[in-house]
């Protein structure tokens, strides 16, 4: 089982891990760009997976990744993040223009990734059951987690693209009544309905911001570090809390305890990275060095892990 947290262009990490990953995969969950990373996965054939990851991230062949994590790196990484947040990031969204006076949407429009999705995504066979999909949203007006399961709803593109309604960036979409946003406003990891399966398992969440770093010693990487740590302790301390109800629940039920799996994978930027404005780098490059991190996680994860908590948290080199 795979759960997949969201992070705008942090999710090319996603690509990178599903294509190292292992085991055959029966349950996918994501919220926002992890949302995205499920459609993929699931509305396509096994064999054809990998290849429509790359097609949404424009990674058709390999790219270079440098070691080098220098001054001209970093500078290149924010005008990539500033010129996304001022044009848009062609092929997945642009800066949406005003529509009537004083009515205000989004800052963008996610047409292009409405119609980058359209081509790649099979969602007959995404509703098929070979693959259980389960994307999250939030209900703008109660402040809900709405779920959504492909064993009982029939998960549309517009599913898809309210989970990634990320206020003030993407707009939120109206479902059945509902405006719906993006997951990450309620649960950027949408694990517990996994936790509910009367089995064992083995699942591995799959975080782009890190909960666990280093002290910051400037207002660049203080601002990064408070939203890695926003985001990172939200996913850990729910699962941590989760697996805590999830073993006292089969006690009350007086079964044998579960034999439970848990892994943690987050995405560790070097400082080439664009400190808090990582997530808007989408250059050919950071792609590149997210899905290869990714890829480096998953075939490390069962060696290089610090296990608390019942959380196999995956640090290589740790």
């Amino acid at each position: 089982m795979l759960v997949f947290g969201g992070g705008l262009g942090l999710g090319a990490y996603h690509a990178g891990v599903y294509e190292a990953f292992p085991l055959p995969l029966h349950w996918c969950c994501g919220s926002s760009v992890g949302a995205i990373t499920c459609a993929l996965i699931a509305g396509s054939p096994p064999e054809a997976r990998v290849s429509a990851l790359r097609a949404y991230w424009e990674q058709r062949a390999a790219v270079p990744v440098h070691s080098s994590a220098g001054p001209s790196r970093h500078a290149f990484a924010w005008m990539a993040a500033l010129g996304t947040r001022l044009l848009g990031s062609e092929g997945h969204f642009h800066p949406r223009l005003p529509t009537a006076p004083l009515r205000f949407r989004s800052l963008y429009d996610l047409g292009p990734t409405r119609e980058r999705l359209a081509r790649l995504v099979d969602f007959g066979r995404l509703n098929g059951g070979e693959t259980r999909t389960t994307i999250a949203t939030t209900d703008l007006k109660s402040g809900d987690v709405v779920l959504f399961d492909s064993t009982r709803d029939r998960i549309t593109l517009d599913h898809i693209l309210a989970s990634c309604g990320f206020l003030p960036e993407f707009a939120p979409l109206e479902i059945d009544g509902r405006w719906l946003a993006d997951g990450g406003l309620s649960i950027n990891a949408p694990f517990d309905p996994v936790l509910t399966e009367p089995a064992s398992l083995r699942l591995y969440v799959i975080d782009v911001f890190a909960r666990d770093g280093e002290v910051p010693a400037s207002l660049e990487a203080a601002s990064e570090r408070k939203s890695d740590l926003m985001m990172g302790n939200q996913t850990y301390q729910r699962l941590r809390l989760g697996l805590s109800a999830r073993r006292l629940r089969w006690q009350l039920e007086q079964h044998e305890m579960p034999d439970d799996t848990i892994y943690l994978l987050s995405y560790r930027p070097g400082a080439e990275e664009a400190g808090p404005e990582k997530s808007f780098d989408f250059s050919r490059s950071a792609i590149a060095q997210r899905w290869r991190a990714g890829g480096l996680d998953m075939q490390q994860a069962d060696r290089a892990f610090r296990e608390s908590d019942g959380i196999r948290q995956v640090r290589r080199g740790a």
